[in-house]
């Protein structure tokens, strides 16, 4: 009798450790899988900053232009040289 109560306790351990294994395991497996979505998500987030970094670097090559900031000056603020007439067309409706 002493024998069976003693496998019995066995195979509950065994049982138990089993489960314990088996949930650690799915618990990291889903840390695994969220880590390796935000990395995809920071690697695409990286790129895209890379690429508007590099406009940014342009748009301020060209803000140090003597051209550009005439083409500024035109276009948004309405500003001529000495001696221009600025004619403006509306829409037609």
């Amino acid at each position: 009798m002493g024998a069976k109560k003693r496998i019995k306790i066995g195979r509950v351990l065994f049982l138990i450790f089993l489960i314990y294994f088996i949930y650690t395991f799915a618990v990291q497996q889903f840390k695994i899988n969220d880590l390796r979505r935000q990395e995809v998500e920071l690697s695409s987030e990286i790129t895209r900053l890379s690429a508007e970094r590099e406009k940014l670097k342009k748009e301020i090559e060209l803000l140090n232009t003597e051209s550009y900031i005439e083409e500024l000056a035109r276009d948004q603020l309405g500003l001529v040289k000495p001696g221009e007439i600025l004619y403006k067309v509306s829409p037609r409706r």
